[in-house]
């Protein structure tokens, strides 16, 4: 699952971050483990948002790994 990286206009909603498009069959999990970034960063990024319901199409902001 290879996701591109938004533009930096694109980002101004998620500053420093950038945006993951769900896809049929994605989960926080499944997004967390293909990025290699903790569950939790992905729940604090996105507070707004049901993880029990992801809807396709839509976008997560996804934290960058520092370092």
């Amino acid at each position: 699952m290879k996701k591109k990286r938004l533009s930096k206009s694109q980002q101004q909603k998620c500053p420093g971050q950038v945006y993951w498009i769900i896809e049929p069959g994605d989960t926080f999990w499944t997004i967390s483990r293909a990025l290699n970034i903790p569950l939790e960063e992905i729940l604090k990024a996105n507070p707004g948002i049901d993880p029990y319901n992801l809807q396709i199409g839509s976008k997560i902001c996804v934290p960058l790994k520092k370092g």
